[in-house]
């Protein structure tokens, strides 16, 4: 079996950084293996392309060794189930707002009999030593976002759920839900955070965690999140293009 790097990072205290990808280009998915990144999340719910853009995508991650999680549109067993069948580890589900909605996404990560996972990993079992099918549980994440106040009022009830494996942590959404206003420096978002990252490890559930830049980033892999993604592959561009022009015209 290949290397499972999320738990085993969990188990040894590391810190994993993630690339977020909402432009989802295999080229640059070769490039962010190339600087060295630890992991990647392919999103499919606010970023470019469909399954073909997807597939790509996870063939240029196994090719650099990038452990790829998937976040899918919607809580749909369909495209949780094509996602992991075309080789995503893991799966992070959003607007998740109660434990039956948490339970109903596990049971679409998880085969029989914890879930109803329909049989064809074709990607899947590339490279996957043993039998897929009896071990793939223990190999496969299931992250549910806390990104709603339905979701936090019941994250006992969610981190408890056999198979909850992670817990994506999103501010800017908790900020509109929690404060009406998109305010990730809250108070009432900062007690979330602390609120969630503890009972995480209480719970022995893997935490990550989205910043929207480096300066949010940098406490977050110092209070021990297990995954921390900073910025999306846009915003690094953007941000690039815009330092790039500014040098080239400054005096």
């Amino acid at each position: 079996m290949r290397e499972d790097r999320f738990r085993k990072a969990a188990k040894e205290g590391r810190t994993l950084l993630n690339a977020w990808l909402t432009l989802n280009s295999p080229f640059l998915i070769e490039l962010i293996g190339e600087a060295g990144w630890d992991c990647l999340t392919i999103d499919q719910q606010h970023g470019l392309g469909g399954n073909d853009v997807l597939l790509q995508c996870l063939t240029a991650a196994r090719a650099c060794g990038l452990p790829a999680i998937v976040r899918v549109a919607e809580n749909d067993p369909g495209l949780v189930g094509r996602a992991l069948d075309a080789g995503a580890q893991g799966i992070m589900c959003p607007l998740i707002a109660t434990v039956e909605d948490a339970e109903a996404f596990v049971q679409a990560v998880k085969y029989p009999p914890r879930g109803n996972r329909s049989w064809g990993p074709y990607r899947a079992r590339l490279g996957y030593e043993g039998d897929y099918f009896t071990t793939a549980n223990n190999w496969t994440i299931a992250c549910p976002q806390i990104e709603t106040k339905g979701a936090l009022d019941q994250l006992d009830d969610i981190l408890a759920l056999d198979g909850v494996d992670m817990v994506c942590f999103g501010p800017n959404d908790l900020s509109v839900a929690l404060t009406g206003r998109l305010d990730i420096h809250a108070p009432e978002v900062k007690e979330a955070m602390t609120l969630v990252l503890r009972k995480c490890r209480e719970m022995s559930v893997m935490g990550l965690i989205f910043a929207n830049d480096v300066d949010y980033a940098k406490p977050l892999v110092a209070a021990g999140w297990n995954v921390v993604a900073v910025g999306t592959d846009a915003g690094w561009f953007s941000k690039a293009a815009a330092d790039m022009k500014r040098e080239a015209t400054s005096g």
